[in-house]
């Protein structure tokens, strides 16, 4: 039986068709790929872009607070001196001194990227390392700063002889004159009635004074106040930084 002849050149041509075929095949998959790569960048910047915007708005809320916040600070460190007095306007100020300025975390969406290991789809090398920078930065600036830790033996001090219920109310009478930055500090507390009896201000406010450790705790905080506002306009300023190389990277895209 005589087998079927094949010429090199016919050979040749199937196999080139073939591996051409399959070239293709890859191209298109890689192409795709690709795409799907390009598209997570966008989305991924987006998502950072937009908390930027937050970040920004809540560091400029800090910035501008800063004074309200200082000045419950002030009148709390004369409430808890001896023989300071005992209003309901002066245990608002020595809540409120134990709040944070600014206690904004790390981004969930650059959390989970890092988490995934997925920022490697930042095909931009500068805009990749300058965000690892800068959320690196802010977590030791400001997030876990020594300025905020601090705060803490202060702040659990007060919360330590306030009941729940009285800090929820006294936290929603601070925060809503935070929001009126436009009121005189000499008004912010007159208008604020959070509910606790004259005898139930007095109690607190004694049970503190009489704790050796709470003056002190609120003067370190004090100390370590003024600090965080030149990180505050620091941070504001990489943001506005990389808010603008985000917006041309996305351009690109």
């Amino acid at each position: 039986m005589e087998l079927p002849k094949f010429s090199l050149g016919r050979l040749a041509a199937e196999f080139a068709v073939i591996t051409l075929g399959v070239l293709v095949a890859l191209g298109v998959e890689s192409w795709r790929d690709d795409l799907a790569e390009r598209e997570f960048e966008r989305e991924f910047l987006e998502h950072i872009k937009n908390e930027f915007h937050l970040d920004s708005s809540r560091i400029a809320t800090a910035i501008r607070a800063r004074p309200i916040q200082q000045s419950h600070i002030d009148v709390a460190l004369m409430v808890l001196d001896e023989g300071g007095t005992s209003t309901e306007a002066d245990l608002l100020s020595v809540f409120m001194a134990s709040r944070s300025v600014w206690s904004r975390q790390i981004g969930e969406t650059f959390r989970e990227v890092l988490g995934t290991g997925r920022l490697r789809l930042v095909t931009n090398a500068n805009l990749r390392t300058r965000l690892i920078g800068f959320y690196s930065w802010l977590g030791v600036a400001i997030v876990t700063a020594p300025g905020l830790r601090d705060r803490m033996p202060y702040r659990d001090i007060v919360r330590g002889e306030i009941f729940p219920g009285l800090q929820r109310a006294l936290r929603a009478c601070g925060g809503e004159q935070a929001r009126i930055l436009s009121l005189p500090d000499t008004n912010m507390v007159a208008a604020c009635d959070y509910g606790a009896g004259e005898d139930e201000v007095v109690s607190i406010l004694g049970r503190l004074r009489a704790s050796p450790e709470t003056l002190p705790a609120l003067r370190r905080w004090a100390a370590a106040y003024t600090a965080l506002e030149d990180r505050l306009i620091e941070a504001q300023t990489k943001i506005d930084e990389l808010d603008l190389l985000i917006a041309e990277e996305i351009a690109q895209l």
